[in-house]
């Protein structure tokens, strides 16, 4: 660990673009104006809007699908039963209710199966996840929405810059978010936007922003000073000295309904609109090391890749993979002493969370493909300070493991 502690996830940001941001968000609505046009090229949709957090964008999309069907009786929102919790959280923020489906564990997106055998007699509209940047299924799901007559809002929160089928994720559905979160592929460390085309969805998104509050001052100055420690702190040395000083509180999944629903300040949009400039590059690198990945790692012991689907340019905010349950802890602990932000992601299926059971609908299948990512996913980091030969080191630990593991059977 010479040479520091690899951060599980993160964008790399220099002090130029910082410097350039901030300059950008002193020209106020203009750096708005920047960013939101930044955005409707990136998604190629008509219409976008900033707002606070992916999760507060959320929120107000699927309050606005309730506004415009207009039907109390439509109340359940379909969720891949393997996400974020904060998917099924927002669903609870806006008087909705979840109803799970599963996954294939193989490519990380809704089962098709599953979906189709689902009664939507109730069902308002449903979500996408993308997870780690690899598009789901979306024209399929795109598809289903359509036939079934609901909303699809396509979660593009880890999947910027990605696309499928020759159109970028959160373009599918009736809506998109995207998130600007600590983790993801462009950062102001909270920050996120809704796009949408025309039509009277779009036109309730638009006046449900158009009443968000302003950001206050101080939240923004502190978001600020935040984004200014991350830049410093990403860094491989300084890494290692922020994970021995928070232990035990990074990579926490919290179940959270309160959080600021409001726009996002000036200076995070300068930051924002710099950096999504900069997303051909990031995303080339992700690529490059999720593509080192898969070369080194398909002969690695006890291990399945994840298979992006067919057509998909995947994002890889990080690169998912699959080990035995029983070796996980084992396999996380030996990238660790390897300086190397390994995670077990969300530590539960949705099926599995007490907040999300207590609320859902449809909890009488099995689940297994969720389940079985929820025991045994293990993601790596892809951002621009992994080091050339992280691939190597991961495969190099994997089978010091694998032999380790033979010696005591």
């Amino acid at each position: 660990m010479s040479s520091g502690y690899i951060a599980p996830a993160g964008t790399p940001i220099t002090w130029t673009d910082l410097a350039s941001g901030f300059a950008t968000g002193l020209r106020g609505e203009t750096a708005e104006e920047a960013l939101l046009a930044t955005l409707r090229r990136i998604s190629e949709r008509e219409r976008a809007w900033i707002i606070s957090s992916g999760r507060a964008a959320m929120v107000l999309v699927l309050e606005a699908m309730r506004e415009v069907a207009a039907n109390p009786a439509r109340n359940e929102i379909i969720v891949p039963a393997y996400t974020c919790y904060s998917v099924p959280a927002s669903i609870e923020r806006a008087g909705l209710v979840p109803r799970l489906v599963d996954i294939d564990a193989r490519t990380l997106s809704p089962d098709l199966n599953a979906l189709r055998n689902l009664p939507t007699d109730r069902v308002l509209g449903m979500v996408s996840a993308n997870l780690y940047g690899l598009p789901n299924a979306l024209p399929a799901l795109e598809g289903f929405a359509r036939e079934r007559g609901i909303f699809m809002l396509d979660d593009g929160a880890q999947a910027l810059g990605a696309r499928i089928a020759g159109r970028p994720v959160g373009h599918f559905g009736d809506a998109g978010l995207y998130s600007f979160d600590k983790g993801k592929n462009i950062t102001t460390i909270q920050g996120g936007a809704i796009v949408a085309g025309a039509g009277a969805l779009g036109d309730a998104i638009a006046a449900r922003c158009r009443a968000l509050p302003a950001p206050g001052v101080m939240t923004t100055a502190a978001l600020a000073v935040k984004l200014i420690a991350y830049t410093a702190l990403l860094r491989p040395r300084a890494y290692a000295w922020v994970r021995r000083a928070l232990a035990g509180s990074l990579g926490i999944t919290p179940y959270e309904t309160t959080y600021p629903i409001a726009r996002l300040g000036h200076s995070l949009c300068g930051i924002a609109t710099r950096l999504g400039g900069r997303l051909p590059e990031l995303a080339t690198t992700r690529r490059g090391h999720a593509a080192n990945y898969s070369k080194t790692l398909g002969a690695a012991p006890a291990l399945r890749l994840i298979e992006p689907l067919p057509t998909a340019e995947p994002a890889y905010v990080r690169f998912p993979m699959l080990v035995d349950a029983e070796e996980r802890q084992a396999i996380l602990a030996a990238l660790d002493a390897d300086g190397i932000g390994a995670t077990a992601s969300y530590p539960s299926a949705l099926v599995d969370v007490p907040e999300v059971m207590r609320r859902a609908v449809g909890l009488d299948a099995s689940f297994t493909g969720a389940r079985q990512v929820a025991r045994s996913i293990v993601t790596l980091p892809t951002h621009g300070y992994c080091p050339p030969d992280i691939a190597s080191r991961v495969f190099t630990r994997l089978q010091r493991r694998a032999s380790a593991a033979s010696v005591v059977a």
